[in-house]
Order: structure tokens, then C-alpha cells, then sequence
């Protein structure tokens, strides 16, 4: 019996010190890590962006503004409108939000945690931006109630998109103050892999923003989105240089989305005749870079001879731009005409001409010439034609399409709608798993209005 007594107090010593004598780092997995460095997150998040951005979401909204053509599969669906919630289901529960703002979140989180304000500006134009994207796009979504699974909470509910734009262009004020900070704890370097750490050019970018998201509250504000962009474009950019862009890589799982879609589903998007007509009207040079070739496919059509996209936006590194000088200068065009600024609307739309042919690498003095505006040419219907051929493969130009109507299109052959959609329907694991707070959206339909779009 005594034995026993030692052997169980022995036992009862050995497990009461093992923390003393056992190193407790075993138990972490570092395959697993459970937490992560502000440095590890930026370039993730600028990727992930740049991957939706520039890849599945152009996939259906350029289909639908007729840049591009859906030719066989759920390509040739969406062409004519056939587009269901589990369609989006990839780009709001595995792009937007998860990864893409819940790591944002958390990149907000700590900066203002270890007193870095430089990294939290950027964070707050990231977050700015997926916001952006999601409602333009949705309408009504999740913020102020999200990001709260890690305490059990996993029905959030619903922003308007009112308040959403409220939350956009205060987290772009609170940036651009960020970004100013006269000291940092940590700075942002090359992890950034879009502007290695650049704030002036982080905060510029916070500007653009604030130009392009005024500008879509035209029909709820009037003349004052116009004043509004104007102001933030005065402090925006000043160059291509300044572009936010994403630069893949040649890896494969590190390249172009368009690129990764065309090499993995051969023939199933190709050329628009809408848009190639509109750039071989005018001996475009900037066809040629867009697409591999001069065959169309009419939208609904499916011809299968359609010419790829070009090895400018399909290669493996190929960028993707996510907002650029360029468009800038067509939203100072539109927004100085539209407040009766001619001549300022003018040097602006010739300069977005411009920008776009130097970003291609088609510069031509003589057709540039020939193709300038006038104080007696210049439009609305031609500054936002201008702005959509010059947007290849981005997703304002639905936006453009839903405010101003431009440019003039056809509904598809064979569509199964009676007018162009003018949002993308809500993901599946909405309704599936957050019904109550869906519930009031369920009757939408994708040629509802969003929020902005209604007069």
C-alpha cells in the first residue's frame, strides 16, 4: 500500500510540473498558425482582390456589357442572363468575404492594436474597395453585423447600401488620415505587392475612390456626386504611374485569372461584336491588344470562332487593374460636363484617350489626333463610350451602363429575361443559412435595382 501511495503521488508530481519540463510549443501545428503578422496578410488580400476582380466578376458583368462573349457551358448561360445563386456563390462566401474582407478585418485590427496607422490606411482602402465591389454588384449586404464567427455568430445581418456608402467613404477619410500619420509602428514594404509601401501613392488611390464612389450616387444626389468627384479627383492621381494595379505572376497558381479560365475552358468566352464593332469603326488600335484576333460572337450567339482575349490581359502575368488614371480622367470628362464645365470635360476625355493608348502600348499621334474631341463634338453618350473601351475586362463599366445608360445595347438572342440584369443574385449560402436576415431580399430578381440605380 505504501508503494502505491508514492507511485499515485509521484504520478500526481510528474503531471503537475510538465508544463515545467515539457516545451508547450509541441502542441502547436505550424501548418496551422493561429496567428499572423500584419506583413503576412497585405499581399493575400491585394491577391485575392485582384483574382475576383479581375476574373469571375468580369466573367459575368462584361458578358453582359457585351465586351466579351460566353460561348459554350455556364459561359453561354450567362451571356443570356441564365444566372442562378449558386452561380456567385464562389465570389461572396470564398472571395469577398471570406477570405477577402475577414482578413482585411483583421489587418484593420491590428494596426490600430500595435499603433500602426500606416498599415491600417491601407487596410482601409482594401476594405473600402471589397465593399465597393460587393454592393455595387448585390446591393444590401453584411458589414456592421459580420465578422463575428469566432464568437458563434454566424447569421449577420444586413446593411443598407445607403449605409454601406456611408461606411465606404468613411473608412477612405479615416485612410487618407492614416496614411498621413506622422509616425507608425510598423511600415509596410515590399509585402506590398502593389505599391511596395508607397502611402502617397496608397493615398491618392484613397482619392480615386472617393471620385469613382461619388460619382455612383448620381441619381440619389444630383449635381453634388459630380462636385463631390471633382474635389476628390484634385488630390487622386496624376499618371499612369499611379495606377492600383496587380501584377501576377508565371507560376500557375499564381497567374492571371483570365489566363488560368482560358487555358483550363478553351472556347468558352471570346470577342464581343458589340465592342469590336465599336473599336474597328474607328481602326481602334487598342483591338488588337484586347483580343487575339477580329471575330465576334454576337451576345446569346455562341460562335465558337469568336477570337480569344489578348495576351495583354490573358497571359500568365498579365495585370489587373483595379482602378487607373485613366478612369479618372473619364470621370472628371463626365463630371465637368455634367456641371456645364466644357472645356475642362474636354482636356479630360482627350487625356483618358491618351492615358489608355500609352497603358496599351498603342500610342499613335496622328490617329490620336484624329480621334481628340471637340468643345462642338464632346457628349455624354461619347465620354462614356470613350471610358467603356477604354475599361476592358473591368466591372464599372456595368456600373457606368446602370447610371448613364451607355453604351446603347441589344438584349441578347435568346435571353431569358426581358431586359439586361442590373445586379448579380444573391449567393446560395444566403438563404440557405441566413435566411432571416435574407428573407427581405428573396424576391429580388436580377433586374431589380440596387439602391443608387433607382430614381
Amino acid at each position: 500500500m505504501k508503494i502505491k501511495i508514492i507511485s499515485i503521488l509521484s504520478f500526481t508530481v510528474l503531471l503537475s510540473s510538465c508544463s515545467t519540463w515539457i516545451d508547450s510549443s509541441l502542441n502547436d501545428d505550424p501548418n496551422n498558425p493561429t496567428d499572423v503578422a500584419m506583413a503576412q496578410l497585405v499581399a493575400p488580400i491585394e491577391a485575392n482582390l485582384a483574382y475576383i476582380v479581375g476574373g469571375e466578376l468580369p466573367r459575368f458583368t462584361c458578358s453582359w456589357m457585351q465586351q466579351i462573349a460566353g460561348l459554350q457551358s455556364q459561359s453561354a448561360d450567362i451571356d443570356i442572363y441564365n444566372i442562378s445563386e449558386a452561380d456567385t456563390e464562389n465570389a461572396w462566401s470564398y472571395n469577398l468575404y471570406s477570405p477577402g474582407m475577414i482578413n482585411t478585418k483583421l489587418l484593420m485590427e491590428k494596426a490600430v492594436s500595435t499603433k500602426s496607422p500606416h498599415y491600417g490606411g491601407i487596410a482601409k482602402v482594401l476594405m473600402a474597395y471589397h465593399l465597393g465591389v460587393t454592393t455595387d454588384l448585390f446591393g444590401d449586404i453584411p458589414y456592421s453585423d459580420a465578422f463575428k464567427g469566432a464568437t458563434g455568430q454566424t447569421k449577420s445581418k444586413y446593411d443598407t447600401q445607403e449605409a454601406i456608402y456611408t461606411t465606404i467613404f468613411s473608412l477612405l477619410n479615416d485612410a487618407i488620415a492614416d496614411l498621413s500619420a506622422a509616425s507608425s509602428a510598423y511600415e509596410p514594404g515590399t509585402e506590398d505587392l502593389i505599391y511596395g509601401g508607397d502611402l502617397t501613392k496608397w493615398t491618392k488611390t484613397a482619392y480615386a475612390l472617393k471620385a469613382r464612389y461619388s460619382l455612383h450616387l448620381v441619381k440619389q444626389k444630383g449635381t453634388s456626386a459630380y462636385t463631390d468627384a471633382l474635389k476628390a479627383i484634385a488630390n487622386a492621381y496624376k499618371s499612369n504611374d499611379d495606377d492600383l494595379k496587380f501584377v501576377f505572376g508565371e507560376a500557375y497558381n499564381n497567374s492571371n485569372p483570365i489566363f488560368q479560365f482560358q487555358s483550363e475552358r478553351a472556347h468558352y468566352i471570346g470577342a464581343n461584336t458589340t465592342y469590336l464593332n465599336m473599336l474597328n469603326s474607328v481602326n481602334d488600335p487598342r483591338r488588337a491588344v484586347y483580343f487575339a484576333g477580329n471575330v465576334g460572337s454576337a451576345a446569346g450567339q455562341s460562335n465558337s470562332s469568336a477570337s480569344k482575349v489578348g495576351a495583354n490581359y490573358a497571359s500568365s502575368a498579365s495585370s489587373v487593374y483595379l482602378i487607373s488614371y485613366a478612369e479618372i480622367k473619364f470621370i472628371e470628362a463626365e463630371a465637368s460636363f455634367q456641371t456645364n464645365d466644357i472645356p475642362r470635360a474636354v482636356t479630360a476625355y482627350n487625356e483618358g484617350l491618351k492615358a489608355s493608348l500609352d497603358r496599351e502600348g498603342v500610342y499613335d499621334a496622328v490617329w490620336f489626333a484624329a480621334n481628340s474631341i471637340t468643345a462642338g463634338t464632346i457628349s455624354l453618350e461619347k465620354i462614356m463610350n470613350q471610358k467603356y473601351l477604354s475599361s476592358f475586362l473591368q466591372i464599372e463599366s456595368f456600373t457606368d451602363w446602370r447610371r448613364t445608360g451607355f453604351p446603347t445595347l441589344a438584349l441578347a438572342t435568346g435571353a431569358v429575361t426581358t431586359e439586361i440584369p442590373r445586379r448579380l443574385p444573391y449567393a446560395q449560402d444566403e438563404r440557405l443559412y441566413n435566411f432571416d436576415n435574407f428573407k427581405p431580399y428573396a424576391g429580388l430578381t436580377i433586374t431589380s435595382r440596387v439602391w443608387w440605380d433607382k430614381q
